[in-house]
């Protein structure tokens, strides 16, 4: 992974370092910043395969991509860039879309474009424009178009951009082949893709599908009400589809929910230093609800109770009292 920051240089040349990093790390481009006494700013980048992932954090500025920057420099490019802080007022095609977290959007380096950040925080996905012009419908219709959370494409194609980031960059090129190619045909489908990309793309939209699921599933484990028809409904999808979708998988649905449960427990439990949670608030803070249940499927998953597991794992002192 290659990183560039401005954090260990002098206040006045944190700004014209940036300047250099925008465009040594992405393309061309043109940022004023509206404010230059000090330019905190890092980009993290990695390479998976032809296609560049970076995250990115920096100050107020307005980023553009010219005439003279597309002279400057000719590569064509789309960047796929999901907002993860602050905000941003997208503009391209005759378009204008003002962009929060979550939501995200692609740009296309071929033609002018202008990107008016806050302080913000970005994934930036740089794909060969040559991978996506194929599979939308119109692209030139598909720029500066905001895309996000809507229980649907916008939530699959989101959440697989957060899990190309995740990814680490010594995995098999097989592997990132296929992340690029899913990816791209989820970008493509939730922006309108050809019939073609909708038919090569089920696969990537049930696997698109699935992770967003569990993503969600991660994120909402303490509520107790988590259940099928409850993330079903979140998705809008019916229950059989929900469920059709870990057919096949060494574990249905519900029973995803409680090993990530258990999981969870397991892990606080850990955690909890000291015994400064007791095991029954770790339990009521994971979604159960019912403590000799829990503690039932607790021993059956790890060999043991949570007080002797908590104790196994070098905890002196802990309190163990439900």
């Amino acid at each position: 992974m290659q990183v560039w920051t401005t954090l260990d240089r002098p206040p006045a040349e944190q700004y014209p370092y940036w300047r250099e990093v925008l465009c040594e790390a992405f393309t061309a481009l043109d940022p004023v910043a509206k404010s230059v006494s000090t330019f905190e700013s890092t980009v993290a980048r990695k390479h998976l395969l032809g296609v560049t992932v970076s995250e990115v954090t920096s100050r107020a500025q307005n980023v553009v991509r010219g005439v003279h920057e597309i002279r400057r420099t000719s590569n064509e490019y789309f960047f796929a860039n999901m907002q993860l802080g602050g905000s941003c007022i997208v503009r391209q095609d005759g378009r204008e879309v003002l962009i929060r977290p979550g939501d995200f959007y692609i740009v296309d380096t071929t033609r002018v474009y202008e990107l008016d950040f806050e302080d913000w925080r970005l994934l930036c996905i740089r794909i060969p424009r040559h991978l996506l012009v194929p599979l939308l419908q119109s692209p030139r219709n598909s720029t500066a178009v905001r895309l996000h959370d809507d229980g649907a494409l916008g939530t699959i194609a989101g959440s697989f951009m957060r899990t190309v980031l995740q990814c680490p960059e010594d995995i098999a090129s097989v592997a990132q082949q296929t992340l690029i190619n899913t990816l791209v045909n989820l970008i493509a489908i939730a922006l309108g893709g050809t019939a073609e990309a909708r038919e090569h793309g089920r696969a990537s939209i049930q696997k698109g599908m699935r992770d967003a699921i569990i993503r969600h599933v991660e994120s909402d484990l303490a509520n107790p009400m988590l259940s099928t028809p409850s993330v079903a409904a979140h998705f809008r999808i019916s229950t059989r589809y929900l469920q059709r979708l870990f057919e096949g998988h060494d574990r249905t649905f519900a029973q995803m929910i409680i090993e990530k449960r258990l999981d969870r427990c397991a892990h606080d439990l850990l955690e909890s230093k000291c015994g400064s949670r007791s095991i029954s608030e770790i339990i009521y803070a994971s979604g159960f609800n019912d403590v000799s249940n829990f503690c039932r499927m607790f021993r059956r998953r790890f060999g043991m109770s949570p007080s002797d597991y908590r104790h196994s794992r070098g905890t002196p002192g802990s309190r163990t009292a439900l």
